[in-house]
């Protein structure tokens, strides 16, 4: 009674230390992915299920060699599954490395549309070719004479060519034009007070003067003058922004 009652606790024994390396091989794959949980779940609910069968056996002393051949089931299901899944983190580690191209290749991508994006908007911003500043003395009977004295300068015209753009909206621009004195603060009409406009990047600048016009792919000039009571010796400033964009700039001096 004794030798059956020993025999019983090492087979009890030897079944709980067989399932417990069987689990332990399997639980290496546990955490790495959400398809490795799952069939390690389904191997470990087999394996407790055939360990069940064999600790029933075990209590019924069943004939030794129909316990070997559970046991020998049992490593079997623990090597089917640890193959599986094996096989399973390989195609997994093949989809990460697929899904890393793919989304390098989506960056690229995204990376390529942003750049050509930004080069088709700087191509379609309307470029100021030439800019001629003219400081002038308006004569009897309007007659006008250029000068670069400061205190013979009733008005500063300011004149400037648009290149061709065939990519650029056709149809109308808005100019914001910006005289800066020799002090380097932008002038602006006594009657209207200072007003600002919002560049391209989001600044607000003071301007001087805004000129609407039509634009349709070919080559236009423009003109404005800015007239005022007396101007002060020194350089002045010319900055021309087209739809929010600086498109040119150039500078006069009076002596």
């Amino acid at each position: 009674m004794t030798k059956q009652v020993d025999t019983l606790a090492e087979r009890k024994a030897d079944l709980q230390k067989e399932v417990d390396l069987a689990l332990a091989d399997l639980e290496q794959y546990k955490g790495r992915s959400a398809s490795l949980d799952s069939l390690l779940a389904e191997a470990t609910q087999k394996i407790e299920v055939q360990k069940a069968q064999i600790s029933k056996l075990i209590a019924t002393n069943q004939d030794y060699q129909v316990i070997k051949l559970r046991f020998a089931e049992l490593q079997k299901t623990k090597n089917e599954y640890l193959q599986r899944l094996a096989v399973l983190e390989e195609e997994n580690k093949k989809l990460r490395y697929q899904n890393t191209e793919l989304s390098v290749e989506l960056g690229q991508t995204r990376e390529k549309n942003e750049t050509l994006r930004t080069k088709v908007e700087l191509a379609a911003q309307l470029r100021i070719q030439s800019i001629q500043l003219k400081a002038v003395d308006l004569r009897s009977k309007g007659k006008e004479k250029p000068t670069d004295k400061a205190k013979k300068t009733d008005r500063i015209s300011i004149s400037f060519t648009l290149a061709p753009n065939i990519v650029a909206v056709q149809g109308i621009h808005l100019a914001y034009i910006r005289l800066l004195n020799p002090e380097g603060f932008v002038m602006a009409d006594p009657g209207m007070g200072i007003e600002k406009f919002k560049t391209a990047q989001g600044l607000e600048l003071p301007f001087s003067k805004k000129l609407e016009f039509a634009f349709a792919g070919e080559e236009l000039q423009r003109e404005i003058v800015w007239q005022q009571d007396v101007f002060s010796a020194g350089t002045y400033s010319i900055e021309i922004y087209i739809d929010g964009n600086l498109s040119g700039n150039q500078k006069i001096s009076l002596y």
